[in-house]
């Protein structure tokens, strides 16, 4: 109780002890702060995975890196011998990336300012409001009576472009939380899928694909012909299991892993049957 009334009575960014020596910007009204700022926590399940499936020397890639924590975390598990490269569109998030790598002086971080798709150019980005700050998008939001706070005109680029400018000769992790464009990132990304074989965490949302000519359906076909096999997160347990194929995902992280990663042992991952 005592955190909450704290956070009600926050009128201006202050700065938290997070995760391995980590420090964070909360920012009043935002919502990704606020879940941080009152429990310490963001995506529980998702990041007790990467803690233990991430490796020093690793490159992950972060799409749709917002302010920046999964970047934040991974760089810290890679280690100064890996690389996280962040890749967010948004101006007011890509400034609040910006200062916590500059905040916690992480020298293994690339960032980014583009939107990920299937092909170059540019596009007209929605930027949502802080409390809804997660929402971000090059399609409409998903959720009713949700307004842009502001419209961006942002510039479009294929993941193997960037890979291969960047000269990365493996790509480990690759993160997409991209509101309803998960799609086009992954044909603009499919030359890394078939020469790395990175392990994938990926948001699968028909009420934000649906803006966006897509559906979960075709992503799940899509990885698979890849040779990736799909994998949820269990309600009791926040384990990996087993993904159900569904007609229709709400808002649901998945783990894509490709079936030489699993038949080598080369991505660590705690799997249970369900």
């Amino acid at each position: 109780m005592h955190r909450r009334i704290l956070w009600e009575l926050l009128k201006t960014p202050c700065v938290i002890k997070w995760f391995d020596g980590l420090r964070i910007y909360v920012y009043p009204g935002n919502e990704i702060s606020r879940a941080v700022f009152l429990t310490g926590l963001y995506e529980p399940n998702e990041f007790f995975w990467l803690n233990k499936a991430l490796e020093r020397g690793n490159t992950f890639i972060d799409i749709g890196a917002n302010m920046g924590l999964y970047s934040l975390f991974a760089a810290r598990k890679v280690g100064p011998s890996g690389l996280v490269i962040a890749i967010e569109p948004s101006s007011r998030d890509f400034e609040r990336l910006r200062s916590h790598v500059e905040l916690n002086r992480l020298t293994n971080v690339r960032l980014l300012q583009i939107a990920a798709s299937d092909r170059k150019g540019e596009a007209r980005l929605l930027v949502a409001p802080d409390e809804k700050a997660g929402h971000n998008t090059l399609g409409y939001f998903g959720y009713d009576r949700v307004a842009p706070k502001a419209i961006e005109t942002v510039r479009l680029e294929r993941v193997d472009d960037v890979v291969r400018l960047a000269g990365l000769q493996k790509v480990d992790f690759v993160k997409l939380d991209v509101e309803g464009a998960e799609f086009r990132v992954l044909q603009g990304a499919q030359d890394t899928l078939r020469l790395s074989h990175p392990t994938i965490l990926l948001e699968l949302s028909d009420r934000t694909l649906r803006h966006q000519s897509c559906h979960s359906e075709q992503i799940w076909n899509f990885l698979t012909r890849e040779g990736y096999r799909m994998y949820g997160f269990n309600g009791e347990t926040g384990l990996p299991v087993p993904a159900k194929r569904k007609t229709y995902f709400d808002s649901e992280n998945l783990i894509a892993i490709h079936n030489t990663s699993e038949e080598s042992q080369a991505t660590p991952i705690s799997v249970t049957e369900t």
